[in-house]
């Protein structure tokens, strides 16, 4: 099983200045990684003001940027000012970013990301290039899996989807939420609402559901506005294709429960629930 994430192109709207902004993306990474999320998709509402605009594609920049393993970060994501507070977010430690740096701890099945410094050399983290007879990218990183050590290191490259643990997410915009609900019917989408019934009253129906599709999709509202607001002029449409709506807070402490809050409490709950289903282990499996 996989559980996917959609969020809004609002999501970082509440945030006044690019340091908030960094902070608040460094939250949402940190609670995709913790509950083994494998894609985060950005979409399109409708509702970002003109001085927000670039909003979307800073939020996707910086989940990829954290998502990228430290050693790699420099040759991937050119120096720029939207990245100038990253350095105080915490790191995401998952299994795709490796402490070793050393070649003496290199072992067959090996695998790490890579990317093509110059033709036959492969930056995998550390002091010396590895050679590699093919060709990839300098800028996008490649998984690499180590097949042999003696009496050279030969590397093959894989998919992300080959590795049996969890290696981390992808980030990436999307159009609008209607249409990508539309290309989902194999999943079980789930809608969160304070205004839905409780989770703990659908937990053996979503279970249920979930056996037969083998993923989730979790949609999720922004600062402001939830997803039916945020779907307005489509509120029925996004109603019809959305399987389950329910509220993971319920009667609430505070007015408001912020994004980042709300990925905590639903994915733990839905990884209290279903988290022994899912496809890709954890640290503690």
């Amino acid at each position: 099983m996989t559980i996917k994430v959609a969020i809004p192109d609002t999501s970082l709207s509440d945030s006044t200045n690019l340091r908030q902004k960094t902070t608040k993306a460094g939250r949402i990474a940190r609670a995709l990684a913790v509950f083994r999320v494998e894609e985060v998709f950005v979409y399109k509402t409708g509702f970002l003001p003109p001085s927000k605009m670039r909003d979307a594609d800073l939020l996707v920049k910086i989940l990829r940027y954290l998502d990228t393993p430290q050693y790699l970060r420099r040759r991937v994501f050119p120096k720029s000012p939207s990245l100038q507070f990253t350095g105080t977010l915490p790191p995401l430690r998952t299994r795709s970013h490796p402490l070793q740096s050393s070649l003496a701890d290199l072992t067959e099945g090996t695998i790490r990301w890579g990317v093509q410094v110059r033709p036959n050399q492969i930056d995998l983290g550390f002091k010396k290039l590895i050679s590699y007879s093919g060709a990839v990218s300098e800028r996008d990183p490649t998984l690499f899996k180590v097949v042999s050590i003696s009496p050279k290191i030969t590397l093959e490259p894989i998919e992300r989807s080959d590795v049996q643990e969890y290696w981390g997410y992808e980030a990436r915009r999307i159009g609008g939420l209607v249409g990508f609900l539309k290309e989902s019917e194999n999943m079980t989408r789930i809608g969160f609402s304070r205004k839905a019934p409780p989770f703990k009253k659908l937990v053996d129906d979503l279970s249920s559901t979930i056996s037969n599709t083998g993923s989730i999709l979790a949609i999720f509202g922004g600062p402001v506005r939830g997803v039916s607001e945020l779907c307005a002029k489509e509120k029925e449409d996004v109603k019809h294709h959305i399987d389950f709506w329910i509220n993971t807070v319920t009667d609430q402490g505070t007015e408001t429960v912020r994004l980042e809050e709300a990925l905590v409490i639903s994915l733990g709950l839905m990884n209290n629930s279903f988290g022994d289903k899912l496809t890709k282990s954890g640290y503690n499996s």
